[in-house]
């Protein structure tokens, strides 16, 4: 894997993972408008769409250590440089 695959592959995970908060929080405040069935379909959602999160919180991680395992040595950029710069 390159690094500019990688930084792909770790910019989807952290949009997946961020999407779905948003998909919670969305949920979650659609619960506190509805009641009844409307309501406990409402809060289903957020329960699946929490437990969905914590999945994609873990596959982030997994994404994280498999890029950093995937990089070759020595190809990572100093921080404070950008990776056109000389070295």
């Amino acid at each position: 894997m390159d690094s500019q695959s990688g930084s792909r592959a770790l910019g989807a995970a952290q949009d997946l993972v961020e999407l779905l908060r948003l998909a919670a929080s969305a949920a979650e405040r659609l619960a506190q408008e509805l009641y009844g069935a409307s309501y406990e379909h409402a809060e289903l959602i957020e329960r699946e769409l929490q437990r969905v999160r914590r999945s994609a919180d873990k596959l982030a991680r997994d994404v994280e250590e498999y890029v950093a395992r995937a990089e070759p040595p020595g190809s990572q950029v100093h921080p404070l440089r950008r990776g056109s710069d000389p070295h």
